[in-house]
């Protein structure tokens, strides 16, 4: 697009366009948006159009432009989206300046809302771009589809309008934004980018250019002014450049950042519709008047003042307008004003009432009205006056004694003590102006026998109970003292236990005559029940805190005026003690038909005892027990109170001693290591925990079954059961054979024989005795004296001679040895 060319006249000398009208609006009505209008042409008498637009505060669908009466010559035109209504001539042609002159002069504003308010700025020009009296600029979509930002800058700066220079639109303030972009008839480009600085956004066009406009991302921030769309910029792809966007992504007129060509899809809603061209500001521009305003404005209420008080009465509210009068009303439409003035004074009103404020001007009843509360808050419900009585139980007789004053809010306030403030005061004027604030506890009629209590509600709504302190006339008996006595069982032997204090009340308000309302309450000391602190509050679950022994104080009172019949200690908590005794966790029980006596150790005194069986059955009703068969045993011991203790359990282990057969024992003979084994033992040998020792009874013992590098020999194993039940032996043969010998009538190794042979392990024996070449030479049982070393009673000589022993044992198997040795001589 080339320069705005205007056929005015062949001097092209464009008209100076005069308006004025601040005026103010009545909702729902209609106003003429000028009270005087003129075109001054030194050269023409005619246009081709006139553009009204309503440039600012401009509400899409409630806001409306009309030309109203009689206009043959004018066409006139309403652009709902621009806001801007278009004055033309019939079939294109011009329209003369006395016809566009009485148009204007008909065109009236209306809004279809009652909520309508501020300001409606209205411009008149004869340019299509449209034109914003704030800046004195104007602004121009330009259709231009897929164009990209470098391209709509170049040809931007290549438009003018009436001699203005064009740049892409550079957006400083939430109006020039609205008629740029959410009132444009079409979106595009604008001015700004973070090209050069990712992140930091400036304006790179117009008289604007290099001015920062928003730092960051989409969580960014401003130093003057942005419109950003949600979420935005958020450079997805390298977006460097601002767009406005299109209708229907977000907020309607907002930025979004694109990359320099935007989305190539055209179905794209970022797929570039054109640019948005502004005009004004540049240096050496020449100063055009081919525009003009007006306003209306409605008036609002500004501020508003709501008032309070307590109890019925008159309230005095407040409401300032912007500009005319205030009227007053009781509902939110309709209806007439109760008054007008920027205070009302209600009629005298019991309960909180909501009234309404409208601004008006030259008598408008319509508008947003203003809701103005005139709160009446209630004053407590307190007792004029009441009597509190509190027991003389401090020891001195005098009349005097120490209250609570805290408990008597209450009793004034009739239960409804909650949220309310108390305070306490010697006299009547204090308690008005709340100072002189007595402490409540402990508080001694012998300073004042009357006080007066303040009570103020959370909204400072207070009145004033006056209360008599007398002490009272009755009490408990000297030396009464009710027992709750109990055995400790619970899960501890402590001294403590739970009590239930309820089951003692009825005693004390026995006491005292037959009142309505009289209770029982619980303290741990007197301070404590006369000032009515600290009480034990759960009375049914009370644990006492000294163990076995606790003394508490009693209180009865009238739960109707917090009147005192009776304070001392007279609630005794007895906590008798389990029984406590020792006995030994475990003993033995030796199989041989003695019986064990399981008995009773350190007792803590003389107690009733019961001894029982792993069935429950009784076995003995006796400090002792004789027992005559292994388990568990448990006893339980009674007080004379009937306390009984915590069962003790006794495990008695049978046991005996071991019973060894031949089957139980292994032998390895014959051999460099020779070995006996006891096998069986958890089975065969007994039920006992054995130890055992090798050939001497009186050890070492050892737990392991087994001795190795046993010599040959006749031997003796003890077994011993570790519980005392007895020892047991058992020979054992461990057969072997000498070296050599030496047959030299000397009395030493005359004979050969094997070594540790016992008749009694073995059915028979045979022993063979050859020579190197294999002749028999002697054959002779092994409990015979032995081999002499001498062959058909010759003696032989020193050699090497050879053996082999047939045994066949108990059980009947045969087993062969076979072996050699040295005659010396």
């Amino acid at each position: 697009m080339g320069s705005f060319d205007l056929a005015i006249s062949q001097t092209n000398i464009p008209p100076n366009i005069v308006a004025d009208g601040n005026q103010m609006y009545c909702p729902l009505g209609q106003i003429n948006i000028v009270t005087n209008f003129d075109i001054i042409d030194p050269d023409d008498t005619e246009i081709e159009a006139l553009h009204i637009q309503i440039a600012q505060g401009y509400s899409r669908g409630s806001d409306v432009l009309t030309l109203t009466g009689t206009h043959p010559n004018i066409v006139d035109t309403w652009n709902a989206n621009e806001g801007k209504l278009s004055l033309r001539g019939i079939g294109g042609a011009n329209v003369s300046y006395p016809d566009l002159i009485a148009a204007v002069y008909a065109v009236e504003f209306s809004n279809s809302s009652t909520a309508v308010s501020g300001i409606r700025e209205f411009s008149f020009t004869i340019g299509d771009a449209n034109y914003l009296p704030s800046t004195g600029h104007y602004y121009q979509f330009i259709q231009d589809l897929g164009v990209s930002w470098s391209e709509a800058k170049i040809a931007a700066e290549t438009l003018t309008y009436f001699g203005l220079q064009g740049y892409l639109a550079t957006i400083t303030s939430p109006e020039e934004a609205q008629l740029s972009g959410e009132q444009a008839p079409g979106t595009g480009w604008i001015g700004g980018g973070d090209a050069a600085v990712e992140g930091v956004w400036r304006w790179m066009t117009g008289p604007e250019a290099g001015t920062i406009f928003w730092n960051g991302d989409m969580n960014g921030s401003s130093p003057n002014y942005a419109n950003w769309n949600t979420q935005e910029p958020n450079n997805l792809g390298n977006e460097d450049y601002a767009h406005v966007t299109a209708p229907g992504v977000g907020i309607k007129g907002s930025w979004n950042d694109l990359a320099v060509t935007g989305s190539i899809d055209v179905s794209s809603p970022y797929h570039p519709q054109g640019y948005i061209v502004e005009y004004g500001g540049t240096p050496g521009d020449p100063i055009v008047d081919i525009s003009a305003s007006t306003q209306i404005s409605v008036a609002t209420v500004e501020s508003s003042l709501d008032a309070e008080r307590c109890g019925p009465g008159t309230l005095l509210l407040e409401a300032i307008p912007s500009a005319g009068t205030i009227f007053w009303f009781d509902v939110p439409t309709g209806s007439t004003p109760l008054g007008n003035g920027n205070t009302f004074t209600t009629l005298p009103i019991a309960i909180t009432t909501t009234y309404y404020a409208l601004a008006s001007t030259n008598g408008c009843l319509e508008g947003d009205r203003i809701a103005v509360i005139a709160t009446v808050h209630t004053v407590p419900t307190v007792a004029a006056n009441i009597v509190f009585q509190n027991c003389d139980e401090d020891g001195i007789p005098d009349g005097f004694t120490d209250y609570n004053l805290n408990e008597i809010n209450d009793v004034i306030t009739f239960g409804n003590s909650s949220g309310m403030t108390f305070t306490y005061h010697l006299n009547m004027a204090d308690a008005l102006v709340t100072t002189n604030v007595i402490n409540p506890i402990p508080f001694n009629n012998a300073t004042a026998n009357t006080v007066y209590v303040r009570v103020e509600s959370p909204e400072g709504c207070f009145d004033i109970s006056t209360v008599d302190l007398q002490v009272s006339t009755t009490s408990f008996p000297n030396g009464l003292v009710h027992e709750l006595a109990y055995c400790d069982d619970d899960d501890l032997s402590d001294g403590t236990r739970v009590f239930d204090l309820t089951q003692a009340s009825q005693f004390f308000l026995n006491e005292f005559p037959a009142i309505q309302g009289l209770t029982a309450h619980y303290y741990r000391n007197l301070v404590d029940a006369q000032l009515e602190q600290n009480e034990i509050s759960n009375q049914s679950n009370y644990t006492n805190e000294t163990p076995f022994s606790e003394l508490l104080y009693v209180r009865v009172e009238d739960e109707n005026n917090g009147a005192c019949f009776g304070i001392g200690p007279h609630l005794s908590l007895v906590v008798h003690p389990r029984p406590e005794f020792e006995v030994d966790s475990s003993a033995t029980l030796c199989t041989d038909g003695v019986p064990i006596t399981l008995g009773i150790n350190a007792a803590n005194g003389i107690y009733a005892y019961e001894w029982t069986d792993e069935n429950g059955s009784v076995v003995s009703s006796q400090p002792i027990a004789t027992i005559t068969s292994g388990g568990i045993y448990g006893v339980i011991a009674t007080s004379n109170e009937g306390c009984e203790s915590f069962p003790v359990l006794v495990t008695v282990f049978e046991s005996a001693a071991a019973v060894i057969g031949n089957e139980d024992i292994t032998v390895i003979d014959f051999s460099n290591n020779n070995s006996i084994t006891i096998t069986d033992q958890n089975n065969g040998i007994g039920i006992g925990d054995y130890e055992f020792a090798l050939d001497n009874s009186l050890g070492p013992y050892q737990n392991e079954p087994v001795f190795y590098n046993v010599d040959a020999g006749i031997h003796t194993v003890y077994v011993r059961d570790k519980n005392g039940c007895g020892i047991t032996e058992k020979i054992i043969s461990v057969l072997g054979y000498p070296k050599f010998f030496t047959p030299n009538n000397d009395g030493f190794n005359d004979t050969w024989n094997l070594i540790g042979w016992n008749n009694d392990d073995s059915q028979s024996a045979d022993i063979f005795i050859y020579d190197r070449y294999g002749k028999l030479l002697k054959s002779l049982p092994p409990d015979s004296s032995g081999w002499d070393g001498t062959f058909n009673g010759s003696a032989l000589s020193s050699s090497d001679y050879w053996f082999a022993v047939n045994l066949v044992k108990e059980d009947g198997t045969s087993q062969v040895f076979r072996g050699h040795f040295s005659l010396k001589r």
